[in-house]
């Protein structure tokens, strides 16, 4: 079982694009992704929150 999960963890590394201290890059900001819940508009990037004074939480949660 613990062999499973070391390997799960370094595989899942392997695909990540971005590390602790990166920047977004301009092109992944301005992709859009739809919104399933709230009535403040039907998809949103994160560009759209690009002013410089706004702290973005990113929370991946599934209950499946």
């Amino acid at each position: 079982m613990i062999k499973f999960v070391f390997i799960l963890l370094l595989s899942t590394s392997l695909f990540a694009q971005y590390n602790v201290g990166e920047q977004i890059s301009p092109e992944h900001q301005n992709m859009r992704f739809k919104v399933c819940y709230g009535d403040d508009a039907d998809s949103l990037s994160l560009s759209d929150f690009a002013n410089g004074n706004t702290v973005i939480w990113i929370n991946m949660a599934a209950s499946w």
